[in-house]
């Protein structure tokens, strides 16, 4: 299948992550660059996550996932690794909500590429799930080229 390459402007977008650990953490940071309104759903949060919600950044329900709290998301991530957690992902998102599946690629519709602003350009890279450590190396050689060439505007 191929996947569409797309950039989606995210601010004021609601995002729910259903997870509190170092996966829902680098998603939240990403989402925050973006200025998405974020709610994370978790019984309890990774250190950077709970510095995140002192300062207001995210709002943070502290329960499991429940299909209430995903119903008005824009964007839902799984990344929980909880496998009750993904059915419910599944069975009540709807065909209209864009999910990333971060703890389990075949339950999401859309991925978060390894990528990069480097002046006016923005640089995405994906293996389609296949290989994000790869994705993540050509990455930072690609950004690495950029910077040589002291492409800016």
């Amino acid at each position: 299948m191929f996947n569409f390459p797309l950039f989606i402007h995210m601010e004021g977008k609601s995002a729910a992550v259903v997870g509190g650990g170092k996966i829902a953490c680098r998603k939240v940071n990403k989402l925050l660059d973006a200025g998405a309104k974020i709610t994370v759903i978790a019984p309890e949060l990774h250190d950077d996550l709970m510095c995140h919600y002192l300062k207001e950044n995210i709002h943070w329900i502290k329960d499991v996932c429940k299909a209430d709290y995903l119903t008005s998301a824009f964007i839902i991530i799984s990344a929980s690794g909880d496998k009750e957690a993904q059915d419910i992902i599944r069975q009540s998102s709807s065909p209209y909500q864009l999910v990333n599946g971060a703890d389990n690629q075949d339950l999401g519709n859309v991925a978060f590429p390894a990528s990069f602003q480097e002046g006016m350009f923005h640089v995405a890279v994906s293996t389609n799930g296949s290989s994000p450590a790869e994705a993540k190396s050509i990455k930072q050689k690609l950004k690495k080229w950029f910077k040589e060439k002291k492409y800016k505007n």
